[in-house]
């Protein structure tokens, strides 16, 4: 059986990186891989650092570009280049375990699954102010093998390629500057009735990048998750449905203002993780009553 892993690239260095730990994996018997990485650059950036990797690999590397700016596009552009039964989506800032494909594909088979979303571990440069760490910003939530969930990203996740096909599936090019085109793909694929789990052993590491330690760029991430959330759950639902979800954020929103500004005087080790929770709410708010959304690419 083959697995494609799929890869989008723009201006990363680390590219290299992420192909050496994808031809270092422990593969269970009978199964094969390919890599498709796509460059998202107009002045294709990675080609040269890709071709040149791939006769270094055993593994093979399908290279393509995409020179339109959009994160969507580009992803779709992987799907149609692979060849796998399986998708295996990784970011080019990760390292892949050594056994991260045997795990997403036990997991897949274990639990009959149609998408499997593994474990991101952030690791932080030594000079990560603390209250980035504590206010876990960069943190992915946790839980058991085989939890069901309805959406997640692309970032460590395995894709049954048939269900994509059969059900003519691609990711939105609407979210293509703004991110979250992941969660909603995935969530389309819930509401289509594919079983979607997690695994805990299939790790991939990201070393948190330099530019992205600031107040700015986490809180604006935070904000879009917000506006992304509603757009792919909540804009085509009835009115009384977003009048409920209308309220029951407001309220949490303020509850997280109020918590912040009781700590407020304790710094921000203490307040940042308050902040970010109604930044959210806030995020998710607005995206009811504008249709301007933040870009992040």
């Amino acid at each position: 059986m083959l697995i494609s892993v799929c890869m989008c690239t723009y201006k990363r260095l680390h590219v290299v990186e992420t192909l050496k730990s994808i031809d270092q994996q422990q593969l269970p018997e009978g199964i094969n891989l390919e890599v498709v990485v796509v460059d998202n650059d107009e002045s294709a950036f990675a080609r040269d650092l890709v071709l040149n990797q791939a006769k270094k690999m055993v593994v093979p590397v399908v290279y393509a570009q995409e020179t339109a700016k959009n994160i969507a596009k580009a992803r779709n552009k992987t799907i149609a280049n692979a060849s796998g039964e399986w998708l295996a989506f990784i970011d080019d800032d990760e390292v892949a375990d050594a056994q991260w494909i045997k795990h997403l594909l036990a997991t897949a088979e274990a639990y009959q699954a149609d998408v499997v979303f593994g474990r991101v571990i952030s690791l932080y440069p030594e000079n990560t102010p603390q209250w980035v760490i504590k206010s876990g910003a960069f943190e992915r939530p946790t839980r058991p093998d085989g939890s069901v969930v309805t959406s997640g990203g692309t970032n460590s996740t395995l894709v049954n390629k048939a269900f994509l096909d059969h059900n003519a599936l691609k990711f939105d090019e609407a979210y293509g500057l703004t991110g979250g085109e992941d969660a909603d793909l995935f969530h389309r694929m819930h509401e289509l009735g594919a079983k979607l789990v997690t695994s805990n052993n299939a790790t991939v590491s990201e070393e948190v990048a330099q530019d992205r330690l600031n107040s700015s760029y986490i809180l604006k991430k935070c904000f879009r998750v917000g506006e992304t959330y509603t757009r792919y759950r909540l804009l085509d639902q009835a009115s009384s449905k977003k009048i409920r979800y209308m309220a029951e954020n407001s309220l949490k929103g303020l509850v997280f203002l109020v918590w912040m500004l009781l700590l407020l005087p304790m710094g921000k080790n203490s307040y940042f993780k308050p902040l970010l929770g109604f930044v959210d709410k806030a995020g998710k708010l607005k995206a009811l009553f504008s249709k301007r959304v933040v870009e992040l690419y």
